[in-house]
């Protein structure tokens, strides 16, 4: 099967080789696989970069975007697979992955990937993550709801319901009562019971280490579960979490997802089309980068903040702020915008739209806290003099005094040696610098 395949491979942000990737096959790509793309939260924002390719009208070529995964489609009665893998290599995406999760991925988890069966690869992760979610969820047991139930006998539990005793009472000297008994939600328990067989089935959740708290949740949902059943949308939708089974939401919205990509698989290899699963990068960048800062800053004092701020409210122009991070110590701030794009220090480099909005988010601080640092983050794709990358004051010598910056961890396309934690390292120092 593999041999009669036409295989067309990229690195995301890179072009596509043009003596392999037509337009059409392309747009036929994009078309095709517009419901692939695997979020790792439910609450990402995708913005208008969400494209797995798009043409670059500046060098006449066709360029991967942001994401990485396979897909194998038919189109014009050929077989394409279509590949695009991390520019900056697979260890830079495990080692953001054993950050963001919290993890310990081996060296024998990347065996896969050599394969050339890359959206196997992509699978594993996947399932991965699956089993780390259930695992911290699982910290106050399985989330349990009260059903109403009924008692016929002589004794009362619970509630007498008088009605429907008078006949029972005369005929045979029995009552009828109601109570209410805790047991596992069902909406729960069959969302999460049916992701599981799928990945056991499709993504050999059964070749990794299971955790142990995983491991009594699964047997717990198979006893609870007597019968498959079909959950509906709505259903779904209304899922109510307790404080204390908030940790939940995070496993079921993603399982969610598997089943319905699941649902959608088989009703495009009945068509013809194939199906495959992209992680997009910009959302791993995203939380790498939170990640890093909400470990290193927490000790000099520095919190995360998870809000957001409403421009204009009440008019009919009223916006969401959104940045992507923001901390703060008392009555001081720090606001960044993690970018997920090639940055080599050249003036295209930087995005207009991303340049104004971070000035948008600052300028909005300006009017409650005293802004310590700000700036865009990127994957830095040279090495840089770090001095030229930032500015002590905000848009010119008459601005706020604050340390406006690009920046962000210096990583090498395709550089597969380990010099990423050097990296951080030295990105974190120059964070800390600029809010000192």
């Amino acid at each position: 099967m593999a041999d009669m395949l036409t295989h067309i491979e990229a690195f995301d942000c890179l072009p596509f080789d043009n003596s392999a990737a037509t337009g059409d096959v392309l747009q036929e790509f994009m078309r095709s696989q517009s419901n692939s793309v695997f979020w790792f939260s439910a609450d990402y924002n995708a913005d208008d970069d969400s494209k797995l390719a798009e043409y670059d009208y500046r060098n006449n070529s066709w360029r991967a975007g942001r994401f990485v995964g396979e897909a194998i489609f038919n189109h014009n009665n050929t077989d394409y697979k279509i590949s695009i893998k991390p520019r900056f290599g697979e260890q830079m995406l495990f080692r953001m992955l054993e950050e963001i999760f919290n993890i310990r991925i081996t060296a024998s988890a990347s065996e896969t990937s050599k394969s050339g069966d890359w959206q196997h690869y992509i699978k594993r992760i996947i399932a991965f993550i699956w089993l780390q979610k259930l695992a911290n969820a699982n910290l106050h047991g399985l989330p349990k709801t009260q059903i109403r139930k009924e008692h016929t006998g002589e004794t009362i539990r619970g509630k007498l319901d008088v009605r429907k005793s008078i006949k029972p009472l005369h005929r045979n000297n029995t009552v009828i009562s109601t109570y209410r008994e805790k047991q596992i939600d069902q909406s729960i328990a069959q969302i999460v019971f049916q992701a599981y067989y799928i990945l056991k089935a499709d993504f050999e959740i059964g070749r990794i280490n299971i955790p142990e708290t995983a491991r009594e949740a699964i047997n717990q949902i198979h006893t609870a579960v007597k019968t498959k059943r079909l959950i509906s949308q709505n259903e779904y939708k209304n899922i109510r979490y307790k404080d204390i089974y908030l940790s939940w939401k995070p496993l079921v919205d993603l399982s969610w997802d598997i089943i319905k990509r699941k649902q959608l698989s088989l009703k495009q290899n009945k068509g013809n089309k194939g199906f495959g699963f992209f992680i997009d990068m910009a959302e791993v960048w995203e939380q790498y980068l939170r990640s890093l800062l909400k470990k290193h800053l927490l000790p000099h004092g520095w919190r995360y903040k998870n809000e957001v701020q409403i421009a204009y409210r009440g008019y009919f122009w009223e916006r969401q702020l959104i940045p992507d991070l923001v901390f703060q110590k008392g009555n001081e701030i720090a606001v960044w915008d993690a970018k997920y794009k090639r940055m080599m220090g050249r003036h295209f480099d930087v995005d207009r739209s991303d340049f104004f909005q971070i000035h948008t988010y600052i300028q909005y601080q300006l009017n409650h806290k005293w802004v310590k640092a700000g700036g865009l983050l990127y994957p830095i794709s040279t090495s840089p003099d770090f001095d030229q990358f930032c500015s002590p004051y905000l848009i010119n010598q008459d601005g706020i005094k604050m340390r406006f910056s690009i920046d962000g961890v210096v990583l090498h396309e395709q550089d597969e040696n380990d010099n990423q934690k050097i990296s951080e390292t030295a990105f974190i120092n120059r964070i800390i610098n600029s809010i000192s």
